[in-house]
């Protein structure tokens, strides 16, 4: 059976499309807090695995992950566990962030011990766990003390760490994502953070505007599709010779802050002038009426203007052969911008 956390959440959904694609007789038990239940349901049969699925309430927060009573049996079955729930908010405050993230993925973790069947076990990570170190970062990198933009890496950060500390007794992979935006094909996503906070702005602007651009705008930032993640995190959890490997799903070419407004800008049919301002003068702007109405939160722009770039040769040398690359921005903008345009003003409840 395939243990997935994570479900009816953006990510979660599509990666357990994709798994049963790859295993069509492969059975499911999603853990899922009991008020997402219905929603599971609805995910469940919309993709036709009603039959082969399991929705079992839990909550990972709770030391037996809410199993009760099933805790032995879940645990018995188990032979493939993903866990990707988590709070992503970069606003979170840091009890709760370490309650979900950190304690929530010890206890997965302590569960997963207990599974005298389970072959792999691929944990859900962020390329941000990084922090605040600079330069390049490599896949076998974690620890360090540079400290962190927020709490959510901080807590992303310590959850790798346990994780990693554990990978002896349970056997592990480990995938840091980039900035996850929408399917590179069709531009669907129900998150509308991250960059769409941009796009979001830019298009309260008028055509002919000024857009403040947060320091030199020379930095990287990384985003990566959401088919991309999926399609790698699939193919690489079915290769044991991944296992105990590290993986950054990032774009081995990523645009630069500036490259990227101008792409935004392009496709929004705007006129643009920049004026550029200290990262620290940007943040306090954007805690004014200005800031509220563009919709842009001051954590967002902390990846606007830092300068690290995410090597991913593991994941390159995995993928090789399997034709799953991560597409280039440009090819994928007008797809976001399109599914944005559309479908901006639906919101999905927040949930881990």
């Amino acid at each position: 059976m395939i243990f997935l956390t994570g479900v009816p959440g953006f990510l979660g959904t599509r990666l357990v499309r994709s798994l049963a694609e790859a295993d069509p007789d492969a059975p499911f038990g999603l853990l899922v807090q009991p008020k997402f239940i219905e929603a599971a349901e609805s995910v469940v049969h919309r993709l036709g695995l009603s039959e082969r699925t399991e929705i079992v309430p839990g909550d990972i927060t709770e030391r037996d992950l809410g199993l009760g009573d099933r805790r032995a049996e879940m645990a018995e079955r188990t032979t493939t566990a993903l866990h990707l729930a988590a709070v992503y908010d970069l606003s979170i405050p840091r009890d709760i962030g370490w309650r979900v993230n950190v304690d929530g993925t010890r206890h997965v973790v302590d569960f997963l011990e207990q599974c005298p069947q389970l072959e792999r076990f691929g944990y859900v990570s962020t390329a941000y766990v990084s922090g605040l170190r600079t330069g390049t970062i490599r896949e076998p990198d974690l620890v360090h003390n540079a400290g962190f933009k927020n709490f959510y890496e901080e807590t992303k950060y310590h959850a790798e760490v346990l994780v990693q500390g554990r990978m002896e007794a349970v056997p592990t992979m480990i995938f840091r994502p980039g900035i996850v935006v929408g399917d590179s094909r069709t531009g669907e996503t129900d998150k509308f953070d991250g960059p769409y906070f941009i796009l979001n702005a830019l298009q309260k602007l008028p055509r002919f505007t000024l857009m403040t651009r947060v320091g030199s705008g020379r930095q990287e930032v990384n985003l990566v599709p959401s088919d991309f993640v999926i399609d790698a995190m699939t193919a690489l959890l079915a290769n044991d010779d991944n296992l105990g490997t590290t993986f950054h799903l990032t774009d081995p070419r990523p645009l630069t802050t500036q490259e990227i407004l101008e792409l935004f800008v392009d496709l929004l049919d705007k006129r643009v002038g920049y004026v550029s301002l200290p990262p620290a003068v940007a943040r306090a702007a954007m805690n004014t009426g200005m800031g509220r109405y563009l919709g842009i939160s001051p954590e967002l722009l902390d990846y606007f203007d830092h300068p690290a770039h995410y090597d991913s040769t593991n994941t390159q040398s995995a993928l090789q052969g399997t034709g799953i690359e991560c597409p280039a921005l440009p090819s994928y903008a007008p797809q976001m911008v399109a599914y944005m345009k559309e479908h901006a003003e639906t919101r999905s409840e927040a949930m881990y």
